[in-house]
């Protein structure tokens, strides 16, 4: 599921984020507090301004999508966040998250 929320509009430069939490996964056990995590982020970023784009619970494909789909919404002069909350690991000094289906 993929919410959409403005923080206010504003005629100075836009404030986009990501926020994405996922905590069922097929080959992990599931994690209770990523969903909690991503809405409390998402409330804080409106508050300060963001317009928030909030992912629950997605597929590696959905994944892909949303970081494509955010991606593709960024202009130049923009302030972007992307926010994760789920299992991850760290493998030669580089943060990798873990989907919900590891290819």
């Amino acid at each position: 599921m993929t919410t959409r929320v403005s923080g206010g509009s504003t005629k100075e430069q836009r404030k986009l984020a990501l926020v994405i939490g996922i905590g069922k996964y097929e080959h992990f056990g599931p994690l209770s507090n990523p969903e909690n995590d991503a809405n409390d982020m998402s409330s804080v970023l409106q508050s300060i301004g963001f317009t928030v784009t909030k992912a629950l619970h997605l597929t590696r494909v959905e994944m892909k999508h949303a970081l494509a789909d955010f991606e593709d919404s960024i202009k130049r002069g923009d302030t972007v966040l992307f926010y994760f909350a789920g299992h991850g690991a760290q493998w030669e000094v580089r943060i990798h998250i873990l989907n919900v289906v590891l290819a």
